[in-house]
């Protein structure tokens, strides 16, 4: 994300509840929220205490602090999702290595692609809208849009099939000459 693409302190808090709340495994790429400088160095203050720790602790969280190798991560087969701001590049990205998305939108065509992913294509949750300061993220939708997607439901397998046949069809884009149809 660039420093418009970056969400608040308290935004922070509450993923990292919802995040801790699943007891599924995760790896977050953190910057510093909105209001400060996006290559600044990263305050412990602005994710609940002992967050990191206990995320190391348990094995099942790993917060990096800055950029992140994005495409390796998306590759990897324990991937079981992506918090995307559903600009173009990720999604791409994301379906071109079968991963779902959970949708975050933050500005300008975001939000008119998350609602084609989640209600058109069938590929994307929609977790919350936008990183103003009355931009309302709630932990108990972010856990159950996780649930959504890497739960074992009727729903979670539908999903997953839908984003299989996304990236067969990105695939085959990418294998033919001109590029996506």
């Amino acid at each position: 994300f660039g420093s418009q693409n970056t969400i608040r302190a308290n935004q922070m808090a509450e993923l990292a509840a919802a995040l801790e709340s699943t007891g599924r495994p995760f790896v977050w790429a953190v910057r510093p929220p909105v209001g400060f400088d996006v290559n600044g160095a990263f305050r412990d203050e602005w994710l609940p205490g002992g967050f990191e720790a206990r995320a190391r602790a348990s094995g099942r969280g790993l917060v990096v602090r800055g950029w992140a190798p994005q495409l390796r991560i998306l590759a990897h087969a324990a991937t079981g999702a992506f918090l995307s701001h559903c600009g173009w590049n990720s999604v791409l990205e994301s379906l071109t290595h079968g991963v779902p998305l959970l949708g975050w939108t933050l500005v300008v065509e975001q939000f008119y692609n998350v609602k084609m992913l989640a209600e058109e294509w069938g590929v994307c949750v929609e977790v919350a809208r936008g990183n103003l300061e009355s931009s309302n993220v709630e932990r108990s939708r972010v856990v159950e849009a996780m649930e959504k997607v890497m739960g074992d439901t009727a729903e979670s397998e539908v999903l997953w099939r839908r984003v299989a046949e996304a990236r067969q069809v990105l695939s085959r884009a990418w294998a033919e000459d001109g590029g996506f149809p």
